[in-house]
């Protein structure tokens, strides 16, 4: 199918239907759309998500607990403390619309996200459960089933229970087999915070920790860069939490107290976890798995054969002038020896069987300007340190980052800001973006980031450097119609294997430049429909340092038309048509799609091919069902996907259905 036809067949597909449309959360598309490609990297979208069904109160709001919010400035932050205090508190939602600042698109955003409790409340009475079950299947069966590389049921099953008493008590089970395992509880997880009064909180079972800014203590997903060039870049630790998402090594397992006394706050926690590793002897493991599967004998045998307990604790206090310093440690002990026999690629990383890391963090509010960092050291000495600042101007807020991470520092719990996003090791970069309100229906956002790894890294074997830039115009006209430009450019060097004058094989370093261009146009029809267009395309030029004629350059191109169609309060149907060209996967190009609740899909396109899907959601009374059916058809091949995973044939067809139970 060519790019020529690709035009014509999806503007005839605009004209059918020139009365539907979709409209995907702007702001968790915005944060999300650049994250790893998986659905089950959801942890992120689970921390939105959470904000819309647990709606902060602006009456007991913190300047922190505001600070969470995406797209809530720190002048909106302290306009609203400020306008909370002179009025005694907010009365209602509406209220907002009177905060100096909130106009009436930032009111739809943030009432979806903030709430006032009324006063007349029955304390102590409210409690909450919601109960969430999802299948998923691929239609077309990949040969792993046939040959016995995959040893069960196809069948992913997911079920998750969460639950809330009186705002005192919190809880969470979560069940879950991957595509090819036997057990249906392949995966268990579960929780239980007390939250006995306001000065103490306790959490037993499993949970993450997020502390300052992720150099010592964090969970395994963070915010990356994206086209809100300022939010991302400090992280906001919640201390402690819960942990019920699908990432089967990310968890610590054991228990946390929180004591709160003022202006100070104190964590302690203890951990003893089981990990899954690669074994070669009854004592060593070669290397941690952080896939999850056990879909046969191979991956069943490493599946818990290493523990590691761990201990630590974090301390934070607020001075006076809005100034926060903290500090947090921990101690690690693993039950066999780590030691990857890759000495050459992984020289730095770690090995044995203790580690210990410790840090300290700051974060100081001076009028409009926000300075924060953390600086650690692991036990083997190697150093980290991030800092930056955030500038509020009001119509415009610019982020200023600094990072420099050792090629030794060493750490298996920590996730810092890094173009390899979460990897605080071996880094070097400067990061500068802005967020411009030019009129009240206009935005620019821009950012750039130049970085350089000062040591190899385990696919290239020399140093090197790159750097990546993006600007989005965004402008909203009448009618609620929406235009978004964006430019993204990346370069990097990668080593490849040339022959010299003697066929003798050498290594090279070859520059890779990867351009982007985006026009999109959302535009709703009606309160029930909205439509959205999208055309992008891609170059990737491959520059040969050493020889000019070894150039080569590829282009892909993407285009899909997007509805939503929401006929009633209880029926939603999203759908969408897509149509890809591209040279190959290096010009592939990603797209971020409606998926079943809870759940982040940014599909990977390349080759030539359509895809399309259909989300539909329904909700009678407490229950809500949804059902997604997609379909990937490849004009360029007989088959698609590899290895184990390859299926026969043009299609890779997939459903999944989920219920939502919520009283």
């Amino acid at each position: 199918m060519k790019i020529a036809l690709n035009i014509f067949v999806i503007a005839g597909f605009q004209i059918c239907l020139a009365g539907q449309l979709v409209a995907q959360d702007a702001i968790a598309e915005k944060l999300l759309e650049d994250q790893e490609e998986s659905s089950e990297q959801s942890e992120l979208y689970e921390i939105l998500l959470n904000l819309r069904e647990n709606p902060i109160d602006l009456n007991t709001a913190t300047y922190e607990e505001l600070e969470i919010i995406p797209g809530l400035s720190p002048a909106l932050r302290e306009a609203i403390l400020q306008y909370r205090k002179k009025h005694s508190g907010f009365k209602n939602i509406e209220q907002l619309l009177a905060v100096p600042g909130v106009d009436s698109e930032t009111y739809d955003h943030l009432r979806q996200l903030l709430t006032v409790e009324q006063t007349n409340a029955r304390p102590g009475k409210a409690a909450s459960f919601s109960v969430r079950s999802r299948v998923s299947d691929r239609i077309d069966r990949p040969v792993g089933f046939e040959d016995g590389s995959y040893l069960h049921s196809p069948q992913k099953i997911y079920h998750r229970l969460q639950y809330q008493i009186a705002g005192k008590i919190q809880g969470g089970l979560l069940i879950e087999k991957d595509s090819g395992e036997r057990r249906w509880d392949d995966l268990r997880l579960f929780y239980l915070a007390i939250h006995p009064n306001p000065t103490v909180s306790l959490l037993m079972g499993n949970y993450q920790l997020e502390i300052g800014q992720g150099l010592v203590l964090w969970g395994p997903y963070g915010f990356s860069k994206s086209a809100d060039a300022v939010f991302p870049i400090k992280k906001r630790g919640r201390a402690f939490r819960g942990y019920t998402s699908v990432d089967e090594n990310a968890a610590l397992f054991g228990g946390a107290l929180q004591i709160r006394l003022g202006n100070f706050n104190a964590l302690v926690f203890g951990s003893r976890a089981k990990l899954d590793a690669n074994p070669v002897s009854e004592n060593t493991v070669s290397g941690l798995v952080i896939t999850g599967f056990h879909r046969n004998d191979n991956e069943s045998s490493k599946k818990d054969v290493l523990r590691e307990s761990v201990v630590g604790g974090a301390v934070r206090y607020t001075l006076p002038l809005h100034l926060t310093i903290g500090a947090s440690g921990y101690h690690s002990t693993f039950s066999k020896t780590l030691d990857d026999p890759d000495i050459i690629r992984q020289r730095f990383d770690f090995r044995g069987k203790e580690n210990a890391v410790a840090g300290f963090d700051w974060d100081w509010r001076i009028g409009n300007i926000d300075f924060f960092g953390e600086a650690a050291q692991s036990k083997n000495g190697g150093r980290a340190l991030v800092t930056g600042a955030l500038l509020d101007f009001r119509q415009i807020l610019v982020a200023l980052l600094f990072r420099d991470y050792a090629k030794d520092f060493q750490n298996l719990h920590g996730f810092g800001f890094a173009d390899a996003n979460g990897s605080s090791q071996n880094e070097r970069g400067y990061y500068t973006g802005f967020n411009f309100r030019i009129t009240q229906s206009s935005e620019l956002s821009a950012y750039y980031d130049v970085f350089l790894h000062p040591w190899r890294t385990f696919f290239e074997p020399l140093p090197f450097e790159g750097s990546e830039f993006l600007g989005q115009l965004e402008q909203r006209f009448r009618n609620h119609i929406n235009l978004t430009l964006r430019f993204r450019q990346s370069q990097t060097q990668q080593a490849e294997t040339f022959k010299d004058e003697f066929s003798r094989d050498k290594q090279e370093f070859v520059e890779i430049m990867k351009r982007q261009w985006r026009l999109q146009l959302e535009y709703s029809l009606s309160p029930q429909l909205r439509l959205r267009n999208r055309f992008e395309f891609v170059t990737h030029d491959r520059h040969r340092f050493a020889d000019a004629a070894g150039e080569t350059a590829e282009d892909g191109f993407m285009m899909y038309q997007d509805i939503r169609f929401r006929p009633t309060n209880s029926l939603e149907v999203a759908s969408r048509l897509t149509f890809f060209d591209t040279d190959s996967f290096n010009s592939g190009l990603f797209q971020y799609e409606n998926d079943l609740p809870g759940t982040v899909t940014n599909r990977a396109l390349f080759g030539e091919g359509s895809r399309w899907y259909v989300l539909i959601k329904y909700t009678y009374r407490l229950i809500n069902l949804s059902v997604k059916y997609s379909e990937t058809f490849r004009d360029d091949t007989e088959t698609t996907g590899s290895g184990a995973d390859l299926v026969a044939g043009r299609l890779d067809r997939r459903i999944g259905f989920q219920i939502d139970v919520r009283f």
